[in-house]
């Protein structure tokens, strides 16, 4: 059985994108704030992770172009988010080898929101 937040060796990345103030602000938050709580898993500290975050709002294609194997998961990425709503961001986290399973813990406040998990 599958739990949120499980760690995956499928292939799978996990994709979050919000509005921060600043790169320290989105390190802050999710290296040693509540990225994962808000999200109910523990993020392994050992786990790949990349982030971006720009000083001004760009489109989705402009962040994910930035990340290692975006090639792979961008298109849907970005159908992902536009079906979500959004069309910019200013900052992006990809999770990778980590594919997050959403769960009704979530924050609702949370600066980031989930976009989904795609392959890579």
């Amino acid at each position: 059985m599958r739990r949120h937040g499980e760690m995956t060796k499928s292939g799978k990345i996990s994709v979050w994108i919000g509005n921060l103030n600043s790169e320290d602000e989105l390190l802050s938050y999710v290296d040693d704030g509540p990225f994962g709580r808000d999200y109910a898993f523990v993020l392994n500290a050992n786990a790949g992770r990349e982030l971006v975050a720009k000083t001004h709002q760009v489109l989705l294609s402009e962040l994910v172009e930035e990340f290692s194997y975006s090639n792979k998961f961008d298109r849907s990425c970005i159908e992902m988010a536009t079906k979500l709503g959004f069309i910019s961001a200013n900052c992006m986290v990809v999770l990778y080898a980590f594919e997050y399973i959403p769960c009704t813990m979530v924050n609702p406040q949370s600066p980031l929101k989930f976009v989904g998990a795609f392959g890579f």
